[in-house]
């Protein structure tokens, strides 16, 4: 057996190796190599001269003999392993029968062109031989046996006595539920000879019984390669890889074309490898290879209609179902007139899909015409042509023949009334129903479609056997304007589990809107939105409603929201145009994309207002419980105390989602200050677009636009400075918290998602300290999340906020330095580009006038605002901004451009050196003591052990050790005092060792010989 595996591994090989298991001390696959090259050598000699006889005795005769010992009746494992024993001798006598019979000249198989051939054909060298190299030495005629002889690989060795004994022990074991006793001695037996078919197989049993379906393959797998021309043993393995795999399926799924091809390989003819295959194929989407197999399985059985329809969905997926329709044509054409009864070859589904490939091409005369003559012949009354003359009306298919009888041709009681309208079955007869809708014809087409009985006068619920049909009806209906007809079909759906779905709720909608049934309307587009909250139709419905009942702001909502999912849902479709793997990164997400903000409540406009105002009260109570909560556990939570910060934030969560529920917080515009509440707005009301939505949003921006400037005229004091109670900053308090209470569990996204509520508040939004601490927060959950990309990007506001000014450089490059997460976004393109823009507009103002018209461009990067919004316009050079691009580009590896920057800031300030180093270390020594005199109050021994340990490592790093010395042993002191009771956080061993490596440097011998012998002796 070749060493490398012939056929795709199903494991990815970084996780599982690609051989099917391991051995104790080797793996069986290079113990079974090596046997195997031994057994061809020392028995290939002896296997050319074997008679053909003698094969079928021996093991076979033995095999069911050997058993010694009398078997109890009751033994049913032992018999059923006995009748199994008998079923495999008498398939390898049917093998070696059929190995003797074949002919010698090569298979044709059209699997050769599908390049998953296996690579080398086995010799008794073990080595591979190529096609090309086995027909060469045809041509020029073999050596060594007679002309005409088998080829191919030879013959396995016929197990000896000690391997059957083996076997026959190995069976036992796993008969006996020993696994692991029967795979140990099968292991064995590989070992020995690697060629032992039943081995493997039994092997393969094993792994299947334990549960290691990758193994289990894996060894079929070999024992197929044993036999290759053993077709059943590549079904099988094939079989095995579909059906026994579970939710790994998709891995196994190369593994199992590899084994049809392999059983093409053996027999050509063989239907069930070739359909396993094409069915492969178009699992993959290999559609082109999928139509080539189907059309040999058809050839070979043309009167297959399964074949068909495959090869029709095949052409299908192809876009080319006028290929299909006319395959189809062909075949029923052949089938008319192989037998006078189509029922003998087709189903009515054959017809149904039939039909259907017209409808797809929309020729729907055509579909018509064909449904009635195919239908016809199904049920025995083809001689009746004359039927394909009445094209305006379906009265052949009537269950009455009132409409019949005005045809002068029809001849009442030619044939039983059961074959004219009651024999169509009701799929057909929708179809009918539908093609005449698409043609115009109302009348005839609600003739068929109330045969389902939308309003169920027969008692019979029509609608839950079949939904299909009448969702078919609905939506044929509501394309056609029928909303009223549409509405008969639409509303017996609700009931139907798995059919009350958004879209439905959006279609009925629909029908109630286009009828003036407005209130129903708005309860099914509400109804949507709670089913599914990213649907865009039902916020464009509702924004026509709104925008109908002059709600002109609602309205507007429902636009801005439409406006921003369709925004989020072109840039995930880019991306995976453009094959970007994974979801959409936290910046980009959060930062560019905003998406529609989540509530969980949301009561209608149009409910009556009692009911509204008890929900409200209703609403508010629950969300004082909250606030009561959160109130009592906020200490406990900043303590640290786990149990208290979920408690916490589920109150937290509950008051934000309520606060970003108020759609006054969040108008259409941004730029519009808060004016105080209208009167929806108090009462917490939550009313959740068309080609022409740019067109609405205009015109509803520009009468809002009008509103918002006559209600600026209100005076400051009317202005409210608190929601439900609770004043603005304190609002801003709990989101802030909230968010970073987010990041420090890990849920970064979400966090970062708070702060983008809080940013587009305009209760935040107008004030520029707010907006500070907000964009802090934010980077404090980049930076706890180590998420660089956010970092960056949320930076990016202090610089331009607060242009030109040193600190907000420095603050970028603070935040990050401190994130730990490798170099990337800080060098990245967009970073330089910003980054070289700012210090364009820098430079733009200190140039001469010729120099700022070759630049003007540059003069619209200015950010930087005063209080009567004039642009804010440098008047010197800002050494930190050259520093930072030039170090930006440093560690871009772009030395010789970082250069220029550096010497610029070099000349701005000379004397001033890029690291003072005593100045650093003052600086953290600084800190270092304003931690250690709040560390070492602490009642616990062990922070108070921290708090020297600190400062005496401190002084260690810097050489300072006459500075160290005291207070390790302060640490020693507090450990005798206090009798070791640092617990796990003990910092006395580390401290005596550092002390008495002090006194070893300094020379002291017997301090140290002291530290040793009282602290670090075990």
């Amino acid at each position: 057996m070749a060493e490398n595996s012939q056929y795709p591994d199903p494991e990815d090989s970084t996780r599982m190796p690609n051989f099917a298991w391991f051995g104790e001390s080797s793996t069986l696959q290079d113990t079974s190599n090596q046997s195997y090259n031994v057994s061809l050598s020392n028995k290939g000699t002896a296997q050319s001269t074997r008679d053909h006889d003698a094969d079928d005795h021996d093991f076979l005769q033995e095999l069911g003999t050997e058993q010694g010992g009398e078997i109890s009746d009751a033994d049913s494992d032992y018999l059923e392993h006995q009748a199994n024993m008998a079923k495999f001798k008498q398939s390898v006598l049917k093998f070696r029968a059929a190995q003797r019979s074949e002919s010698s000249g090569d298979e044709d198989d059209s699997a050769a062109s599908d390049n998953d051939t296996l690579a080398p054909t086995m010799t008794r060298s073990g080595r591979g031989r190529s096609r090309w190299s086995s027909v060469a030495r045809a041509g020029r005629g073999a050596r060594g046996r007679g002309r005409g002889g088998p080829r191919g690989p030879r013959k396995a060795a016929e197990p000896t006595g000690d391997i059957k004994l083996r076997l026959s022990r190995a069976s036992e074991a796993f008969i006996q539920q020993d696994y692991d006793e029967a795979r140990q001695i099968v292991s064995e037996v590989i070992r020995i000879n690697a060629e032992t078919y039943e081995a493997w197989t039994l092997l393969a049993t094993i792994f299947e019984e334990i549960g290691d379906t990758n193994k289990a393959l894996m060894a079929l797998m070999y024992a197929a390669h044993l036999r290759p021309r053993d077709v059943n043993a590549w079904l099988n393995c094939a079989r095995f890889a579909l059906e026994e795999t579970g939710e790994h399926r998709a891995r196994y799924v190369p593994s199992a074309q590899f084994c049809y091809s392999s059983a093409l390989r053996a027999d050509s003819k063989n239907l069930e490898a070739r359909y396993g295959k094409a069915a492969l194929h178009m699992e993959q989407g290999n559609t082109n290879l999928a139509i080539s197999e189907y059309k040999i399985i058809l050839s070979r059985r043309p009167q297959d209609t399964s074949v068909l329809r495959n090869l029709a969905e095949a052409y299908i997926d192809q876009d080319q179902a006028e290929i299909a329709k006319d395959l189809y044509v062909q075949s029923i054409a052949n089938f008319k007139t192989i037998t006078p009864n189509l029922r003998d070859v087709l189903s009515w589904s054959d017809i149904n899909i039939y039909v259907e490939l017209y409808g797809y091409l929309g020729q729907y005369d055509e579909a018509i015409k064909e449904l009635k003559s195919i239908s016809r012949w199904m049920v025995g009354r083809q001689t009746e042509d004359y039927w394909d003359d009445i094209t305006s009306s379906d009265c052949e298919w009537d269950y009455d023949a009132i409409r019949r009888t005005e045809i002068p041709k029809f001849v009442a009681g030619r044939f039983p009334p059961e074959t004219y309208g009651p024999s169509l079955p009701l799929e057909l007869r929708v179809k009918l129903g539908l093609y005449r809708l698409q043609l115009g014809d109302h009348d005839e087409a609600m003739h068929h479609l109330n045969i389902l009985d939308p309003s169920n006068s027969s008692g019979e619920d029509k609608v839950l056997d079949y939904p299909d049909l009448f969702r078919e009806a609905a939506d044929q209906l509501l394309a056609s304007d029928l909303h009223r007809n549409a509405l008969t079909f639409y509303e017996p759906l609700i009931k139907v589990a798995g059919h009350a779905d958004a879209l439905l709720q959006v279609q009925l909608g629909t029908c109630y809107f286009r009828i003036s049934m407005k209130q129903q309307a708005e309860e099914c587009f509400q109804t949507a939105i709670q089913i599914d909250e990213n649907n865009i139709e039902a916020r464009i419905q509702l924004a026509k409603l709104y925008e109908e009942l002059n709600e002109q702001k609602q309205a507007f909502i429902f636009v801005n929201e439409v406006m921003s999912l369709r925004r989020a849902q072109g840039l995930a479709s880019s991306e995976v145009e453009a094959g970007v793997e994974g979801s959409q990164s936290n910046a980009q997400y959060l930062m560019k994309d905003k998406q529609p903000r989540k509530s969980q409540y949301k009561p209608r406009r149009l409910a009556n207002p009692v009911d509204r105002l008890k929900d409200e009260a209703a609403r508010s109570e629950q969300l004082h419980t909250q606030y009561l909560i959160m109130q009592a556990k906020r200490s406990q939570m900043r303590d640290g105390d786990e149990e208290a910060m979920q408690s916490w934030m589920d109150a937290a969560g509950d008051l934000i989602n309520d606060f970003r529920s108020c759609k006054t917080f969040y108008p259409w515009d941004k730029y519009v200050h808060f004016l105080g509440y209208s009167r929806d707005s108090r009462l917490q009301a939550q009313t959740p677009l068309d080609s022409d939505i740019s067109a609405m949003a205009d015109r509803l921006s520009h009468n809002l636009g009008a509103h918002a400037q006559d209600s600026s005229k209100l005076s400051q004091a009317e202005i409210p400075a608190d929601y439900r109670g609770i004043s603005f900053s304190v609002w801003l308090d709990i989101f802030l918290e909230f968010a970073i209470c987010l990041a420090r569990v890990g849920r970064g996204r979400d966090s970062y998602e708070i702060c983008e509520a809080a940013k587009d508040a305009i209760v935040f939004y107008h004030s520029r300290e707010d907006m500070f601490l907000i964009h802090v927060c934010w980077c404090t959950c980049a930076l706890l999340t180590n998420d660089e990309e956010t970092c960056v990007s949320v930076a990016r506001f202090f610089m331009k906020e607060y242009q030109f000014t040193t600190d907000s450089y420095r603050m970028f490059a603070a935040i990050t330095r401190i994130c730990q997460s490798p170099i990337s976004w800080y060098n990245s393109g967009p970073t330089q580009k910003y980054i070289l823009r700012q210090i364009k507009a820098m430079d733009f103002s200190l140039v001469d006038k010729t120099q700022r018209e070759k630049y003007f461009a540059e003069k619209g990067s200015y950010s930087a605002q005063d209080e009567s919004g004039r642009a804010i316009v440098n008047d010197d050079m800002d050494t930190a901004l050259l520093m930072l691009y030039g170090h930006i580009l440093y560690t871009g590896t772009s030395y010789a451009y970082a250069l220029n920057y550096f010497f610029r800031a070099l000349a701005l300030d000379p004397t001033n050196p890029a690291e003072n180093r005593q100045h650093l270390i003052v600086q953290g020594l600084t800190f270092m003591f304003r931690y250690y005199e709040q560390r070492r109050e602490s009642f616990r021994i062990e922070e108070r052990q921290e708090a020297h340990y600190n400062i005496a490592r401190a002084y260690n790093m810097l050489g300072l050790s006459n500075l160290a010395a005291p207070y390790y042993s302060r640490v020693l002191e507090e450990a005798s005092v206090c009798g070791n009771q640092g617990g796990s956080e003990d910092l006395v061993v580390e401290a005596a060792y550092n002390l008495q490596a002090i006194y070893v440097a300094s020379g002291n011998q017997n301090l140290a010989r002291a530290i040793t012998s009282r602290w670090l002796v075990l």
